[in-house]
């Protein structure tokens, strides 16, 4: 082969090479593509514990108990589209999407069919602690952040109406393990009556001092108290209770948080407070008739009337509950919107709709009408009939600012060792006066002087145009 020959199959060569490089690149882009189209979705649980279950409603027995931030992909939705079928570390299960997080295309998720339901036998639980029974206990059971029912201490008649000299519908047996559907409490003849659904008698009134309030805990997770405790502020910060007020053995509150070896609870007024894992422990065992039934609560007749048969209620009042320490309202669906309210954890607030984005819930308050961002709040009741709000009014906020959610430290330039000036703790909106080239730190005007912190840890609203840059 002369050299013109062999000049000539080189350059084909290469070009044939060319050619088998550029499709492989073609259908390595076109599988990355794909990869990235057809990545399962997520959801990622949005309270501190959440119960997978073997069935979508909360009549089926508890699969496990995932923490916050579990992450669980997902498998199929009900027909409802509220509950999901997920797999977890301990198979497959079924979680609310009202409790977490969605997390990618859920376009293509199938529809699943629910399994068999099967009730498990009633089991066995600590034996029960004295209840208290004046009527602010009995009013806050529906006015706390989360539902409760009753069970009943002490033998004795299940009344017609709420009086001991009404007709009696039987003998009202004490049953440590179940928990009676909570209708209404009033207070009569100098006690508290509870009227409660009792599948086996009806739906009557039993006697405040010879029940107690439980926690449903359909979703959550409840505790009972081994001794003793004062829930305290805790080691984040958080609590609503600070030692005033004392929990007997016995008694029982919803699990909302764990660190630093403390159980974060919420009690029946909906105060939250810490307190010592070693006094507590996870309720188990228990058989609620309000969970068993879905959520389902009979319609009831006006005060003191007679038993009715239980029928589907209508859906509830969409509300949410704030997830957070602290929360700010807005005037508008952004944080670049004036804050018209700071509310605390645990606050149930009033759903009047949701914009476009379907991030920002427009709720009702003492502070007349403002918006939350969805990530920081639990979502309860039926939503399908919300109205899409297109069109974004309030207050924008044209000054830079930073809203300190938790306490930030104040250094005396940018730069973690170069000195510290305090700290400041929120929630707070303080404004920007200067920040780095690449926003990484932001000097702010506070009432313990001028300081940087790291942006990472505020949120900034306003025009960043307008902060000054300084520094290389």
């Amino acid at each position: 082969m002369n050299l013109k020959a062999k000049v000539l199959f080189a350059v084909l060569m290469l070009a044939v090479l060319t050619g088998v490089l550029a499709v492989v690149e073609e259908v390595q882009a076109a599988d990355s593509q794909q990869q990235i189209q057809f990545t399962s979705p997520v959801l990622i649980v949005n309270s501190s514990f959440l119960n997978v279950r073997t069935g979508p409603g909360i009549q089926y027995s508890i699969l496990v108990t995932l923490v916050g931030g579990s992450e669980m992909p997902v498998l199929g939705v009900a027909r409802d589209r509220v509950w999901y079928q997920v797999s977890t570390i301990a198979g497959v299960g079924w979680v609310n999407v009202q409790f977490t997080l969605p997390r990618g295309d859920f376009t293509n998720v199938p529809f699943v069919e629910a399994p068999q339901l099967i009730i498990p036998a009633p089991g066995s639980v600590t034996a029960l602690a004295p209840t208290t029974t004046d009527d602010a206990v009995a009013a806050a059971s529906f006015s706390g952040g989360r539902e409760w029912g009753i069970t009943v201490r002490v033998e004795h008649n299940f009344r017609t109406r709420a009086t001991q000299n009404s007709s009696s519908l039987g003998l009202i047996i004490p049953d440590p393990s179940r928990i009676f559907t909570l209708l209404e409490s009033v207070s009569n003849e100098g006690i508290v009556w509870h009227r409660i659904d009792v599948p086996d008698l009806g739906i009557g009134w039993v006697e405040g001092p010879k029940s107690q309030f439980r926690p449903y805990a359909c979703e959550l997770t409840a505790i009972i108290l081994t001794s003793t405790a004062f829930p305290t502020v805790g080691p984040d910060g958080t609590g609503t209770i600070d030692g005033n007020v004392r929990l007997e053995a016995g008694e029982e509150a919803y699990l909302i948080d764990a660190r630093a070896g403390q159980y974060k609870i919420e009690i029946l007024d909906g105060n939250q407070g810490w307190i010592p894992e070693s006094i507590a422990q996870v309720r188990t065992g228990v058989r609620s008739e309000y969970c068993d039934s879905g959520g389902v609560r009979p319609v009831v007749p006006g005060p003191g009337g007679s038993p009715t048969t239980p029928t589907q209620p209508t859906a509830s009042t969409p509300r949410v509950v704030i997830n957070t320490g602290f929360l700010n309202i807005r005037s508008g669906p952004g944080v670049q919107y004036s804050i018209v309210a700071t509310v605390p954890g645990g606050t149930e607030l009033p759903v009047l709709g949701i914009f476009s984005d379907r991030v920002w819930y427009l709720v009702q308050g003492s502070f007349g009408q403002g918006w939350v961002n969805s990530e920081y709040t639990l979502f309860r009741g039926n939503g399908t009939t919300l109205p899409i709000i297109r069109q974004a009014t309030g207050a924008t906020v044209s000054t830079p600012v930073a809203s300190i959610t938790n306490a930030v430290t104040l250094y005396a330039a940018p730069n973690t060792t170069l000195g510290v000036v305090g700290a400041i703790s929120g929630p707070v909106q303080v404004p920007i006066v200067a920040r780095t080239p690449d926003f990484a730190w932001v000097q702010l005007s506070t009432s313990l002087g001028f300081g940087w912190v790291q942006a990472q840890f505020v949120t900034i609203a306003g025009d960043t145009t307008l902060i000054p840059v300084v520094g290389s």
